[in-house]
């Protein structure tokens, strides 16, 4: 063979390997390339999360400052006063944008009165979430789905064995709930009905985690402390709640709290005593005005809150960092209230 075709082929296997090689260092270069570049975006968004979280945080207590000046000047909570006005999109620097908005959440159905601090299912309170499902078009099965999910196992009866015998099994959480979406955890709930009920129900730590509440009244006889005693679960802000709330807190019907409801947006009521006057004045007595009187539960109805979700939102254009907080306003002498809890939306 020729020298010259073998130094050619030599050469020729050599430029190979040098591609190859090279082929190789390029590809590594790549991996560590787009390995720190994700890296330092992961940095990066884990840093802007934290800074939005910062913003959310500095939202929340200017929402707490709201609630606290609103009560030092009011004996009332009623959606016309400050901390009901949703803060609008301010841009705070550069593409960072903050909102935000204080919900009452006793303008709501309080789900952990369904059971009472033995674990009992309330029938009194069962009896008014039944009534609310029904006005809101969902099944009232599910009220004693929910309540008994929630009752001390040893007050649970035939349900436990339904959660244990599905696939996969499970059992009832046999205590109060902690966060509303806990009830997608409920046999027969989906999240259709779920987002149906959310604007008419909440979950107030009130007597089970041990917060009182100076409008918590639970309208008990005096022995309160015996297990077969119940009341009437956590008073409904009449100034706040939604017609069906307060009609099914009052065993009322549904077209007298919508006049309730017209009445507020006019004048709100400054006092319980308002309340009953105008029920009275459209045919609603409390149940100790006569035996002849139609028998109503008014107890349950107030014109104060105690507990509100603030809901913080920072945009910087191209993702948002949502927080909300559950607090307690303890009385109106302006102090800000308690956060019970605080967590990602």
């Amino acid at each position: 063979m020729d020298i010259r075709q073998v130094n050619k082929k030599q050469t020729g296997a050599a430029l190979i390997t040098v591609m190859i090689v090279v082929f190789i260092m390029m590809a590594i270069i790549a991996h560590l390339t787009v390995t720190n570049f994700r890296t330092i975006k992961r940095l990066g968004n884990r840093q802007l999360v934290e800074q939005a979280s910062t913003i959310a945080f500095s939202a929340i207590d200017f929402g707490r400052a709201g609630l606290g000046t609103s009560a030092s000047t009011s004996q009332v909570d009623t959606l016309k006063d400050i901390w009901a006005q949703p803060i609008p999109k301010v841009k705070l620097f550069d593409d960072v944008y903050m909102s935000g908005s204080v919900i009452d959440e006793q303008g709501k159905f309080n789900l952990n009165d369904l059971v009472n601090r033995y674990g009992q299912v309330n029938p009194n309170v069962l009896k008014q979430f039944t009534s609310l499902l029904t006005y809101i078009n969902l099944s009232p099965d599910l009220a004693t789905a929910i309540a008994y999910y929630m009752a001390a196992p040893q007050y649970q009866g035939s349900i436990s064995t339904q959660y244990s015998m599905s696939n996969p099994p499970s059992r009832p959480a046999g205590r109060p709930l902690v966060d509303i979406t806990e009830l997608m955890l409920v046999k027969g709930m989906d999240a259709t009905t779920l987002q149906r009920m959310l604007k008419y129900v909440t979950v107030i730590p009130v007597n089970n985690f041990g917060f009182a509440s100076e409008s918590s009244v639970e309208s008990q006889t005096q022995n309160s402390d015996t297990v077969s005693n119940f009341g009437n679960g956590l008073q409904v802000n009449v100034n706040t709640a939604m017609p069906e709330v307060i009609a099914a807190k009052a065993g009322m019907p549904v077209n007298v709290a919508q006049r309730m409801i017209s009445e507020r947006q006019a004048k709100s009521f400054a006092s319980q005593s308002e309340v009953v006057t105008f029920l009275g004045k459209n045919g609603i007595m409390n149940e100790k005005d006569g035996p002849n009187a139609n028998k109503y539960n008014l107890s349950g109805l107030g014109v104060t809150s105690n507990y509100f979700t603030i809901h913080a939102v920072v945009d910087d254009q191209q993702d948002q960092v949502k927080w909300v907080a559950l607090v307690y306003r303890q009385n109106r002498s302006g102090q800000w209230p308690q956060i019970l809890w605080r967590h990602p939306e």
